[in-house]
């Protein structure tokens, strides 16, 4: 029996939700920018929808930016493709930071001279939870 077709698969990327309201957005600064008649308005307003539609875009063709498996980690972010087995991977860490009374989380997994950083925001979830399902999986 093939024990690798019920094998568990994490996958974590941007929350489809956020992606669906910066797709709305976009529409709502469009609308503004045919709409309008305040140059300045519509120059912001496009840059908006531009940024936006960035967003939106970068969020749909780079869903799921991790794959956790038993065999290693698949990673897949705008600037960084990589399929590392779990013995390349050096540390999975969340490092946090607080600035001007904000707290900043990010999870980093350093295999060598590669390291990835993701936000809350590209995981679609809290990085805490993720490092613990991910040193979970790696043992």
């Amino acid at each position: 029996m093939d024990n690798s077709a019920r094998a568990p698969v994490l996958r974590f990327g941007p929350d489809r939700r956020l992606t669906a309201l910066c797709a709305g957005l976009v529409v709502v600064a469009v609308g503004f920018v045919v709409l309008s008649e305040d140059g300045t308005g519509r120059v912001l307003a496009g840059l908006a929808a531009l940024l936006l539609a960035g967003y939106a875009v970068t969020d749909l063709a780079f869903w799921p930016r991790l794959t956790a498996t038993g065999e290693g980690v698949h990673i897949r972010t705008p600037t960084t493709r990589a399929v590392l087995a779990w013995s390349e991977v050096d540390a999975v860490r969340v490092d946090e930071r607080s600035h001007l009374g904000l707290m900043s989380r990010t999870l980093e997994i350093d295999a060598g001279a590669l390291l990835v950083v993701f936000s809350r925001r590209t995981l679609g979830a809290d990085p805490r939870e993720v490092a613990e399902l991910l040193t979970a999986f790696s043992r």
